[in-house]
């Protein structure tokens, strides 16, 4: 479902006609693509297995400032020094929008465009987007509810890719991985638990 089908999928839904272009002036085309902008964007803010990037390295321009893409929802960033403030990096230990160095990024949400979502986010989005606009649009409680549970049906079915997608695995966590590597932090109070005689 491009952007174009799922704007006329709105505009449909309150008994309006169908444009040609997702650019069309006429007022009910713009307040159904204002409402299909924020549900693809509110959709992806979570993070997902296709709009998550990791281990970015970002450097300073000639002014020493790291400007962040306007299209990153958030970042996380492996040195705590730094965290992205505004549009720009920040250095909280030198109170400071200069940076000095390369700042690693450990993970990154960017917000991508429509026709770059997979379609069962572009459906998850649409129908979203639908249930909003026909309660403020014609305020139809059946109606809404209707979409709503078509939006829950697409959201099963989006979060069933991000399993299958992103392979997530309990042994990849960080405390299994450290426990299955024999790691024992009190490795010295442990001694007295399994009868060392050097305790």
């Amino acid at each position: 479902m491009n952007e174009l089908e799922a704007l006329n999928m709105l505009l449909r839904l309150i008994g309006s006609s169908p444009v040609n272009s997702v650019s069309t002036p006429h007022p009910d085309a713009a307040n159904a693509r204002t409402t299909l902008e924020r549900q693809r964007k509110q959709v992806q803010r979570r993070g997902w297995w296709f709009n998550i990037d990791y281990n970015i390295t970002y450097t300073p321009d000639s002014g020493g400032h790291i400007v962040v893409p306007s299209q990153l929802n958030s970042l996380v960033i492996y040195d705590k020094r730094f965290i992205q403030r505004g549009d720009k990096i920040y250095d909280k230990c030198n109170q400071t929008y200069v940076i000095t160095e390369a700042v690693l990024v450990k993970k990154q949400i960017r917000i991508l465009e429509w026709d770059d979502m997979p379609e069962c986010v572009q459906e998850h989005a649409a129908y979203k987007a639908a249930a909003e606009f026909v309660r403020d649009e014609l305020e139809d409680p059946q109606k809404e509810s209707s979409l709503k549970e078509s939006a829950g049906i697409a959201a099963l079915n989006m979060k069933k890719q991000d399993l299958e997608e992103g392979q997530y695995n309990m042994f990849s966590q960080p405390r299994v991985v450290q426990a299955r590597a024999g790691v024992q932090p009190y490795q010295r109070n442990n001694k007295r638990f399994y009868g060392d005689p050097d305790v």
